[in-house]
């Protein structure tokens, strides 16, 4: 009769007027609290398993509550026992129905209470947790590896553009923060088997259709190729137009780049899949003219082999590739910034412009045939400017994120400190990324270090019929995703239609919310 637990994953959706709380609380007592790990040691002893593999977000073993709930099925059943003596064979059934009402209504009344509950909202108890609900995901699974990311990507195949049909295929590259330098690695992950697990709740398989009934065999596989990495990994991008040819910001104040072309066969290739790789992958080009190390950097995605790297100082380099595959990067950087900047972001129609913010508060537009500054530049936010995103869709369009928690939309039309086309204030700790929708014109992804990832529409307006409860949230919120510690980043996968990857300190998640996005397959 209970539900299983999912493991402190909640969702909350909110389709486009009418909001539906997805997420639900529940009171227990003795509640098994999360462990908090000191050392990154610590952490790297708790995930560190033989070969890396998907949870299951839910487990077989009874938990406290289920105990609970058993205690009390006893104490009902014994009870009935003393009560009616012992009952006939055929009246067992009846009986039987009787106590489970009757566990149910006590275990309401012993506080295994579960109700929706509002992010950013709501307060929540040390002794309430939250649970995963599977029907506000049509696909929810999550891995962990050996050290912790900060930052991923995904890397374009070549099975397709747009694919919505289960199960799903992911490729990812993602770099680790490890507690010693020697221990960093570059990780290059096949995630394959991703079923649909909307219908991971049902007790009755007899409403699923028989395309849906195979979407739920079997478990999700994931395979891995580890390349060591010289110091942790900052950053990591994937270039578009090449994805085997990876960028890394290490925190030794260096940018490498790796082709991983080698580790893509072997997780590709049946034949090769078991084999070892004997000759251990180095990076095929590194720059040291940083003074100091970066987090900012990306790929143009018009011309290839453009790429542009940020540091901490304040500098900026613009990198390019000429014929013969010499790469050759700028001696001289581009200033203007008063700190560090923290990201960059190539505009998606023209390969000399970029965008760059930085911890001065400033969000500013580059012509790279210009050394003598910025074309444009405002104060973006009143607090340093961590992210930005550039629209693919709408190329005038680029969303920032703030230590403040804010998060703006800015119409390059129109660029002026005092008119964001947008404005949010909904996040309750610095913002980690942003990341626009690759195919739905105006449709955000953010994560915060509150622990929240959310999706944004900008074009829903309030209603004059919406919950009145629901006034605190703003209209344009779709959906937040939670259960994560320390979300660092999120991706929109680019070939599979609304699904999205969050990478933060207790591993990966990838998950599609459910009724939100139409698959163009199906678009009547």
């Amino acid at each position: 009769w209970y539900q299983r637990r999912g493991q402190s994953t909640f969702a909350q959706s909110i389709n486009n007027t009418q909001s539906s709380a997805m997420g639900k609380k529940r009171s227990a007592e003795g509640q098994e609290q999360h462990v908090k790990f000191k050392t990154a040691q610590e952490k790297s002893q708790a995930l560190q398993t033989d070969d890396f593999v998907f949870e299951d977000p839910y487990e077989d073993e009874l938990d406290e509550d289920d105990q609970r709930l058993e205690a009390i099925h006893e104490e009902v059943v014994s009870r009935h026992a003393m009560e009616d003596g012992v009952q006939e064979e055929d009246e067992e059934e009846d009986d039987e129905q009787v106590v489970v009402e009757d566990t149910m209504e006590e275990a309401e009344n012993s506080g295994l209470r579960k109700e929706v509950w509002r992010a950013g909202i709501d307060p929540m108890a040390e002794d309430e947790q939250l649970e995963y609900d599977s029907t506000a995901y049509d696909l929810f699974h999550r891995t962990t590896v050996e050290w912790p990311c900060l930052s991923f990507d995904v890397v374009a195949d070549s099975l397709g553009a747009q694919r919505t049909k289960y199960p799903m295929t992911s490729y990812i590259v993602a770099g680790s923060q490890a507690d010693r330098m020697e221990n960093n690695q570059l990780y290059v992950m096949k995630w394959s088997q991703l079923h649909k697990t909307k219908h991971d709740d049902d007790e009755d398989d007899e409403n699923l259709s028989d395309s849906e009934d195979e979407d739920l065999d079997d478990d999700p596989i994931l395979e891995h190729k580890c390349i060591p990495h010289p110091g942790a990994v900052n950053r990591v991008r994937s270039m578009p137009q090449q994805s085997n040819i990876i960028a890394t910001w290490a925190d030794t104040g260096i940018v490498h780049l790796w082709n991983i072309e080698k580790q893509l066969r072997h997780l590709n290739a049946p034949p090769h899949r078991d084999e070892v790789v004997n000759t251990p992958t180095v990076p095929f080009f590194s720059f040291q003219g940083h003074p100091t190390e970066g987090f900012a950097m990306d790929w143009s995605p018009i011309k290839p082999g453009r790429f542009a790297s940020g540091d901490c100082r304040q500098y900026i380099y613009l990198w390019d590739v000429h014929e013969g595959g010499e790469w050759v990067v700028d001696k001289v950087p581009y200033t203007g910034h008063a700190d560090s900047v923290e990201d960059i972001a190539f505009s998606p129609t023209q390969a000399n412009v970029f965008a760059s913010s930085s911890v001065d508060r400033t969000l500013k537009i580059w012509d790279a045939n210009t050394k003598g500054g910025p074309k444009l530049s405002i104060q973006a936010h009143d607090s340093d400017v961590n992210v930005i995103s550039w629209n693919k869709n709408v190329a005038y369009l680029v969303a920032s994120g703030s230590d403040d928690g804010s998060i703006k939309v800015w119409d390059l039309r129109n660029f002026n400190a005092d008119m964001p086309l947008a404005h949010f204030k909904w996040h309750k700790g610095p913002i980690t990324s942003v990341n626009w929708h690759p195919t739905e014109d105006i449709v955000l992804a953010v994560s915060s270090a509150d622990n929240q990832v959310t999706i944004w529409d900008l074009s829903l307006e309030r209603d004059e019929d919406d919950d009145p409860e629901m006034q605190d949230v703003p209209p344009q919120l779709l959906f937040v995703h939670q259960g994560q510690d320390n979300v660092k980043e999120i991706k929109f996968h680019p070939q599979l239609p609304g699904v999205l990857i969050s990478t933060a300190a207790d591993g990966f998640n990838i998950f599609k919310p459910a009724g939100i996005y139409v698959d163009p397959n199906q678009a009547a």
